[in-house]
């Protein structure tokens, strides 16, 4: 009893020290807290919301299907609670660190259900202080939100995999399209979760159809008014968001490099919409005409040169508190290779209990790999890895305590 009252007081402790220099980072940069990237027209697309009810990104005038709406309208409804101006960005931001510290919780909790109270602990102290993640709460972006809604995502689906229950999946149901509409790139969820759920629980095919079906209905039932907005908008089923095509075609271009004689010239449509079935077209022929040029050379771009790009890379790309970006790419580097080779440890104990968060990790670089890879979309995997690294940590440590006992 009085270990776990310190687990939980040191918990605590990490909680409200990582609350309090986010906080500090939020008032003291204020609006240099910002990317001027897509945060900009998150903004935008969130005060034109409020102000005249449209729900646009890119474009004044033209309803948008290139992002989803979780998180504008999140931003909307805290600038409708605090206002568009300097007070709403700045309560937004502080949300956003409430957010955070909400994370740091669920890594905790779903470390404890995988390893260990120790282990849980160490995982809520790398994320805590992870920089970038102290950092990108006061970015307007979709990172923050998505990362605690996935560790929502998966701590109630390894809670409720011990007691499988139609109730508990019309719960994860609702989480799903909510991450999902969140952040796309979740979508598929459902198929790692089964394969954790046959592979690691040994629930039955019948019994996983049954569970499948309600979570189903349920991810349909939050989804279909997107679904009815966007046929209504453009006379067609667009079932999450139409913004492929760019990215895609990004991801065509061996490390992102465009010169004069690789780039590809095409005519934009008339909104966002149709142009972005025009770059699918030309993302098509790009890869075509690619792999006829260096097959093995453009494999590898899609598969180790991604990679690379993916996890090898920091998302820290301004600096602040005189932190060098060097010495956060180092604890970065850190925590994926500590990371990774606790997985590999784990192959050889019995991978199956801990697939879950190693699969989604894995589909989430599989799926970079087709479009863009880099460390801002690898964001929301850290707090994953930080378990894994936890893991090796301490038992690395504890393996050097057994040999100097001996």
């Amino acid at each position: 009893m009085v270990r776990k009252n310190r687990h939980n007081l040191i918990l605590i402790l990490i909680i409200i020290a990582s609350l309090i220099v986010k906080i500090v980072l939020i008032v003291k940069y204020k609006n240099n807290l910002t990317l001027s990237s897509d945060d900009l027209n998150y903004v935008k697309s969130a005060v034109v919301l409020v102000k005249r009810g449209i729900y646009i990104f890119h474009n004044l005038n033209e309803p948008t299907v290139f992002v989803t709406p979780v998180y504008p309208f999140f931003l909307a409804l805290v600038f409708k609670l605090f206002g568009t101006g300097f007070a709403g960005l700045q309560a937004a931001r502080i949300i956003q660190a409430v957010i955070s510290s909400v994370t740091i919780l669920l890594v905790y909790l779903i470390a404890g259900k995988l390893f260990n109270k120790n282990v849980a602990l160490l995982a809520a102290f790398l994320v805590a202080f992870y920089v970038p993640n102290i950092v990108t709460v006061g970015y307007m972006l979709t990172e923050t939100l998505f990362t605690m809604l996935l560790c929502l995502l998966l701590y109630f689906s390894l809670l409720f995999a011990k007691k499988p229950k139609k109730t508990g999946f019309v719960f994860l149901g609702v989480l799903w399209a909510v991450a999902t509409l969140c952040r796309p790139t979740i979508a598929l969820y459902p198929i790692f979760l089964f394969v954790y759920l046959f592979w690691s629980e040994r629930i039955k095919i019948v019994e996983m159809i049954k569970l499948g079906t309600v979570m189903f209905l349920a991810f349909v039932a939050v989804v279909s008014p997107w679904w009815i907005r966007n046929y209504r908008e453009y006379g067609e089923f667009i079932p999450l968001a139409a913004s492929s095509g760019n990215p895609l075609l990004q991801g065509t271009y061996v490390n992102y490099e465009q010169t004069p004689e690789n780039v590809v010239y095409y005519k934009l449509g008339k909104n966002a919409f149709e142009t972005n079935k025009t770059e699918v077209a030309v993302v098509k022929m790009r890869i075509k005409e690619e792999f006829k040029k260096d097959f093995w050379g453009y494999l590898k771009w899609y598969t180790i040169g991604k990679t690379n790009l993916f996890w090898r890379t920091v998302f820290y790309w301004k600096g602040f508190f005189n932190i060098p970006h060097s010495i956060v790419l180092y604890i970065h580097l850190f925590i994926v290779y500590t990371g990774f080779a606790g997985i590999v440890m784990l192959l050889f104990k019995g991978i199956g209990k801990y697939s879950l968060p190693v699969l989604v990790m894995l589909y989430f670089n599989a799926t970079h790999c087709v479009y863009m890879a880099f460390d801002r979309y690898a964001f929301p995997m850290i707090p994953l890895l930080s378990i894994f690294s936890s893991f090796l940590i301490l038992k690395v440590l504890s393996l050097m305590r057994e040999k100097i006992r001996f």
